[in-house]
């Protein structure tokens, strides 16, 4: 999992295989002038190993499969996943269309998909 929370945290997506259109999504949350992550939210690339993993690092009660996503879409081969804690405060997930994307999280994404 790599949050992104920052402009210099695209740090971590350098050289790595997300398209132009999803590190614009990363830096359309995060590129604001006013953008604080505590208040505003941030960005999370989900990977092949935090499929069951709990999301407490998030502050989250929830496993992935269970997140209420407020609306769900498809993106240059991505779920991307949004969670509304409150009016101000939103998580964006991009989870891969990958095989290992599967069972409980696999049904959830898809009975949400826009």
């Amino acid at each position: 999992m790599k949050i992104f929370s920052s402009l210099a945290s695209l740090d971590a997506i350098r050289g790595s295989l997300l398209s132009p259109a999803l590190k614009g999504i990363v830096v359309r949350m995060l590129g604001h002038f006013e953008y604080d992550p505590q208040e505003d939210g941030y960005v999370v690339l989900i990977e092949e190993g935090d499929l069951y993993r709990d999301l407490a690092d998030l502050c989250l009660p929830y496993r992935l499969c269970e997140v209420p996503f407020e609306a769900v879409h498809m993106t240059e081969g991505h779920y991307c996943a949004i969670y509304l804690a409150n009016n101000q405060f939103a998580i964006t997930f991009l989870i891969p269309d990958a095989d290992w994307v599967q069972g409980e999280l696999r049904k959830h994404l898809e009975s949400l998909v826009d």
